[in-house]
């Protein structure tokens, strides 16, 4: 290699926003670190991510496009499109070879797109679901889908699992449990929110944030839910709707304020400031609330296998409090709610540090040094 920086490919996942907010740390990081920055995105994803970094080479990637239906539960709807997702996966890996010699990338680092790995350049992807969950139905396959992924997983140089190896940690058996693939590595809780300089502006406090996202119709289903019982009685609250764009807040009515979305930053600043916050169980999600200390309510996507475990693990455990879409009920919700302890998770994170450290490092001896990581040396 030459002198030059090198060059990394950072392409999340398009489902949600949640893969594309937990980017935002790993990009920071490798900027720290004298990489070059590329990213490729889609729809939301790359609106968000363009207002974050708005230096910064971008190129349009189209996403798997996932979405629910109102009426077929989710799992068996997402099992529907498993054929499209997997010919997107066999796409989006014939399209990276390209891209690797267009764009002179030395690096990939995949928010779970399984199929955005090269043998000949360093790859990595960032997944905190090496163990998946099927829904019910599908259980007695889970030790075939294990396998599957596992093998997908071995492509990558390095498998990166946003969460902390010992206890407390998050994604319990997503990650933790079994014996992990080779190249896997814990590198601690991601958060787009930097940590609160000792002259940071004041903000106008919420009691209450409620943060809306995930895939339609469910999205705007949930959005519609919140707004039908936002605010209760005494509460001052803001709604936001997960549409990258817009930023400024706007009264909704007495006591309710609506914003599109916010900088991280500014949300980082509001979440600091203590409201309860009302969300989906994304992992991404969590991990944001867990490391600002807020406490919640969270409501899993129906259907979404992970948002449900991670929801209903948290609940069991007297951390936060979940409640079912179809029975919320925000004025009993609350008061339970104030009863958990919610998380506060602190960590020095020198995890994502050194795992960036091993990907420049695996840069510099050249592709050949980094397949040990898989076992096909």
């Amino acid at each position: 290699m030459s002198h030059r920086k090198p060059r990394i490919l950072v392409c999340p996942l398009d489902w949600g926003l949640g893969h594309a907010t937990r980017c935002i740390p790993v990009i920071r990081s490798l900027m720290k670190a004298g990489a070059e920055t590329v990213i490729a995105a889609d729809g939301p994803q790359l609106q968000l991510l363009r207002l974050e970094f708005p230096g910064v080479e971008f190129i349009n990637f189209p996403g798997y496009r996932v979405n629910y239906s109102k009426r077929i539960p989710a799992g068996i709807h997402i099992l529907f499109q498993t054929p499209r997702l997997l010919f997107n996966v066999y796409h989006e890996h014939r399209k990276l070879k390209k891209l690797i010699t267009s764009l002179d990338i030395d690096a990939v680092i995949s928010d779970n797109r399984y199929g955005l790995w090269h043998r000949h350049t360093c790859s990595v992807i960032i997944s905190h679901q090496v163990n998946i969950l099927p829904p019910p139905a599908l259980r007695v396959f889970t030790p075939l889908l294990h396998k599957l992924v596992r093998s997908v997983i071995r492509h990558f140089h390095f498998c990166w699992v946003p969460d902390l190896a010992a206890t407390p940690n998050l994604s319990g058996e997503l990650s933790h449990g079994k014996s992990l693939p080779e190249n896997t590595s814990y590198i601690g809780l991601l958060s787009r929110f930097s940590e609160s300089p000792e002259n940071e502006k004041e903000i106008k406090a919420y009691d209450m944030v409620a943060i809306v996202s995930g895939p339609e119709p469910q999205r705007s289903i949930f959005e519609e839910m919140l707004i039908d019982q936002l605010p209760p009685d005494g509460k001052k609250c803001l709604l936001l709707r997960g549409l990258p764009g817009d930023q400024e807040i706007r009264p909704l009515r007495e006591n309710l304020d609506v914003a599109h979305h916010l900088p991280s930053d500014m949300l980082g600043r509001l979440l600091r400031s203590g409201p309860l916050v009302i969300c989906r169980a994304g992992y991404s999600t969590l991990m944001e609330i867990a490391m600002m200390g807020n406490k919640a309510i969270l409501i899993p996507t129906p259907g979404q296998t992970e948002q449900e475990y991670l929801a209903e693990t948290l609940d069991k455990s007297g951390i936060y409090l979940t409640c079912r879409q179809g029975n919320l009920n925000l004025k009993t919700a609350i008061t339970e709610a104030d009863r958990r302890p919610g998380l506060n998770i602190q960590q020095e994170n020198k995890l994502l540090e050194s795992a960036i450290k091993a990907l420049m490092e695996s840069i510099e001896q050249g592709p050949a040094a980094g397949r040990k990581w898989n076992g096909t040396q």
